[in-house]
Order: C-alpha cells, then sequence, then structure tokens
C-alpha cells in the first residue's frame, strides 16, 4: 500500500485485489492501494550465451545474445542463461531438430560458435571409458560427452586371460591407434566403437595365442606388432568408419608363480651363458699361452750348423775345415 517508484530499467507487475495482474516499465511511481507488487527478475546474456525461455503456453525460444529479458511469470514459465558451444578445429557436433513430424540430423564441424535452435537437441555419446585408476581397463559408459574430436588417437588395452596352447593363461598389453573417417557410418552402425575395438582385437589375440604354446608365444612375438595379425580388428573399424593405423605390443604378464619360474630360468640361462663365455676365454688364454710358449721352446732348440774354411799361411795352401756347432744368436 502506497506509492512506488520503478526505476528506468526495472520492471514490476502489479497485481490488483482482484487477482488481475500489469506490467509496468520504469521509470514510473505507482499508487498501489489494497494490491501488491512484485519487481520482475532481469536476465542477461551476453555474446557467448544464449537465453532458454519456456513460455506458459509451452512455447519454447532460444534467443542468441545479447539480450536482455525480465521475467513476467504471466506469460514465462522459466527462464535460464545457457552458454554457447564453442567448437574448436577437428571437433564435431551431432545435432537433430524435429521438423514437420520427422527427425533430421546433421553434423556442424568447428571451429565455430554453436547455438541449438528451441527444435533442436544434441547426440549425446556414451562410450567406454577408461577405469580412473586403470588405463588399460574399460568400464561401460565410462566415457559420456557432446564434443566427438577427429583427431586420431589411441588407447591402451590388455587383453586378460589369454589360453595359450598348452593352456597356459596370459594377459596381452597393447596399444592401438585409430582414426574416424566418416562420421555417418559411425552413427549408423555402431553407438559404441570403443567397444567394438575392444572385442574385436581380443578375438584376434585368443585366436592367435590358440595356436601357439607359451614358450612360442614369447619367443616370436613380432606379429603382435604387424596389423595382418589383427584382421577382425582391423575389418570391424573400417565398417563402423573408423581405420586401426597401428597396433603396438607392449609386452606380457603370466601369473605370478608362472612368472617366477619363468624369471628363474631365465636368470639360470643367463648365468649359464655368462660361465660359458668365461670358460671360453679362459681356454683361449690358455691356447695362446701354449702356442706362445711351444714357439719360444722351438726357437731355442734351433741349431744352426755353419762350415768355416780357414787358410793357413806357409803351408803350402793347406786347406782345413773346421764344423762349428752352437746356438744362434
Amino acid at each position: 500500500m502506497g506509492y512506488h517508484t520503478i526505476k528506468e530499467g526495472e520492471q514490476a507487475l502489479v497485481f490488483s485485489s482482484g487477482g488481475s495482474g500489469t506490467l509496468v516499465v520504469g521509470p514510473r511511481r505507482v499508487y498501489v492501494l489494497r494490491g501488491e507488487i512484485e519487481f520482475l527478475p532481469r536476465y542477461v546474456a551476453d555474446q557467448n550465451q544464449y537465453l532458454e525461455v519456456k513460455y506458459r503456453d509451452g512455447r519454447k525460444e532460444n534467443e542468441p545474445g545479447p539480450k536482455e529479458l525480465f521475467h513476467n511469470r504471466l506469460e514465462i514459465e522459466s527462464v535460464r542463461v545457457r552458454d554457447s558451444i564453442k567448437l574448436d578445429a577437428n571437433h564435431l557436433l551431432v545435432v537433430y531438430k524435429q521438423e514437420e513430424g520427422h527427425i533430421e540430423r546433421r553434423v556442424v564441424e568447428g571451429p565455430t560458435v554453436f547455438i541449438p535452435s528451441a527444435h533442436e537437441w544434441l547426440h549425446e555419446f556414451t562410450w567406454h571409458g577408461s577405469h580412473p585408476n586403470d588405463p588399460s581397463r574399460f568400464t561401460p559408459k565410462g566415457n559420456i560427452f557432446q564434443q566427438l574430436c577427429r583427431v586420431p588417437s589411441q588407447f591402451y588395452y590388455n587383453v586378460r586371460d589369454v589360453r595359450t596352447k598348452n593352456d597356459t593363461l596370459i594377459t596381452v598389453k597393447l596399444m592401438l591407434f585409430y582414426e574416424l573417417v566418416d562420421v555417418n557410418t559411425m552413427l549408423n552402425l555402431t553407438h559404441d566403437p570403443i567397444a567394438d575395438m575392444i572385442n574385436a582385437v581380443s578375438s584376434d589375440i585368443v585366436s592367435l595365442a590358440s595356436q601357439r604354446t607359451y614358450e612360442v608365444f614369447l619367443q616370436d612375438t613380432a606379429y603382435l606388432g604387424a596389423l595382418e595379425s589383427y584382421p577382425q580388428l582391423t575389418s570391424r573399424a573400417e565398417r563402423i568408419g573408423y581405420r586401426i593405423s597401428k597396433v603396438v605390443y607392449r609386452g606380457y604378464q603370466a601369473p605370478q608363480r608362472l612368472q617366477a619360474t619363468h624369471d628363474e630360468a631365465i636368470q639360470s640361462r643367463v648365468h649359464l651363458k655368462l660361465m660359458s663365455e668365461s670358460e671360453e676365454q679362459t681356454q683361449a688364454l690358455e691356447e695362446f699361452k701354449l702356442r706362445r710358449e711351444k714357439e719360444r721352446i722351438k726357437l731355442s732348440k734351433c741349431i744352426s750348423y755353419s762350415t768355416l774354411t780357414i787358410f793357413m799361411p806357409n803351408t803350402c795352401n793347406i786347406q782345413r775345415t773346421y764344423t762349428y756347432t752352437g746356438q744362434l744368436t
């Protein structure tokens, strides 16, 4: 009750005692006798934002900024300030729009600033994601996002409980490099490409290990780094719009008891090899000493024979021959 001042830049609803409301835009001074006055909250969106407005009649509008709006509850149900979506290069959004009874899909690629219209919504990707405590272990619905990156990427994965031909269980550690080629193919044929790749590479590893014993598997691991060894992975990735560029073999892990036995065998082989090399060097040194000693003995026993002819004077040139036997010096 009394006079009220609505300043410039403000708006208010004045309700009468009968419940009817009137919008008052400032600057203005009004007198309220038996009713009440309600100042309207003001919402502002800058150039990187938009206003999500829901009207009482069911309409919905997204008004891009810069924009100012007063929440008149006689007409508007709710007002929210939303941030626009900034897309970097090599990022994209999948946008759906309902129009005239059917739904259309389009791909928005960056770099750009995207503001959805009132009848549009974004596709939400729900993929397998790496575990926070173990990057090589993946969990369902572990990676939920809206912006899809087209930059080539990679992930670690350990294929666990792989059984060799002689029933030895091991874990094979891999690193997969992949690249998105066709977005529409991916959207049409899979909802989780990471899960598809994991299942395909696991199948390839199980098939390879089942044909080899544990010892052969450890000796011949070069094939694990060749793409030809992963036919199911490469074919499945190509089918869902991806390309596998490389698979890196990072090693293996055996059960603790088997690994301890294997480590002891490796240490024993290394020790024997070192002893063999040391013995070979010792034998070579002994042979060298014997050979040199033999050469010295041979030289010391070498005898040289010399014939000396002496002419005696005043003996009618009588020639006498003496033979000298001795060691050459």
